[in-house]
């Protein structure tokens, strides 16, 4: 019955987005993968429209795997195996506004900083193995940005300086003034923080399907990944306090000035051109 149920929504969804790319007339559809694309991807290919797709994880997901052996082309930001031809991409940022970070998290300019961050799942265990380790560090403020389900108390920073919130919408600017991150795997948290240079301890979402965020981590080269289940706050005390912060720098300026990829418009603008 569910099945069923579900056949006749993406029917239903397939319709509705013929309809609107016949009044809209797209030079072409781009999917960023999900199930919600599916409809609209079953519409594009019905319509013959050009296709291009996103992939921003090192584990394609099932509507992705699915549509990119009729895609004009699918954008990658991991090297990834997937049907079809393939595009390595930077990962679209959004340009951040020009503005004082230490103002605006009200920290000390200079001082070591670390920024916790778990995302918007995920962060719960991160958060506790984080306020484990705390007690065992010294000489730090720390950004800690806790998601919605986390129970963070003032006492809980023993006298450190802090800035916590349950969510930070300019978290690339947090990532400028850390010199160290302990943060969960997604492909947006490792792009952003290739940009902003900032060294990393990666702690996959041991939930996150198919197991990608742990395949992302191991694509970031300003990181030390290491895995939930073997972490303990004060395993978590010593991993910060022996990483390399200057050596894993020098690995993302490395890797930034090497690099040489195309732009996900670069990839558009391609298709549109050569049709």
């Amino acid at each position: 019955m569910q099945l069923f149920r579900g056949g006749r929504l993406i029917f239903k969804g397939m319709r509705q987005s013929g309809k609107i790319l016949r009044s809209f007339e797209p030079d072409v559809v781009v999917g960023f993968g999900s199930f919600y694309t599916l409809p609209l991807l079953l519409a594009a290919k019905r319509e013959k429209i050009p296709i291009i797709l996103h992939e921003q994880n090192a584990i394609p997901g099932k509507v992705n795997r699915l549509f990119s052996r009729f895609a004009h082309a699918t954008a990658i930001t991991f090297p990834v195996q997937i049907h079809g031809h393939t595009e390595l991409v930077r990962f679209p940022l959004r340009k951040q506004k020009e503005q004082d970070p230490w103002e605006y998290f009200g920290l000390e300019k200079g001082k070591p900083t670390l920024l916790v961050c778990g995302g918007s799942q995920g962060a719960v265990r991160l958060n506790e193995l984080f306020l484990e380790a705390l007690p065992r560090l010294s000489g730090y403020q720390v950004l800690h940005f806790t998601g919605k389900n986390s129970e963070v108390h003032e006492e809980d920073y023993g006298g450190i300086a802090h800035c916590v919130k349950q969510f930070e919408p300019n978290l690339p600017l947090a990532m400028q003034i850390a010199d160290l991150a302990i943060t969960r795997a997604g492909a947006s948290t490792i792009a952003e923080l290739t940009e902003t240079e900032t060294p990393a301890i990666l702690i996959p979402f041991p939930y996150a399907t198919d197991n990608h965020q742990e395949k992302n981590a191991q694509h970031f080269v300003g990181g030390e990944v290491y895995l939930e289940k073997d972490l303990t706050g004060e395993k978590l005390a010593e991993v910060i306090t022996r990483f390399p912060l200057k050596e894993k720098q020098k690995q993302i300026q490395e890797y930034k000035r090497n690099r040489n990829l195309k732009h996900l418009s670069d990839v558009i603008q391609d298709v549109i051109n050569n049709g």
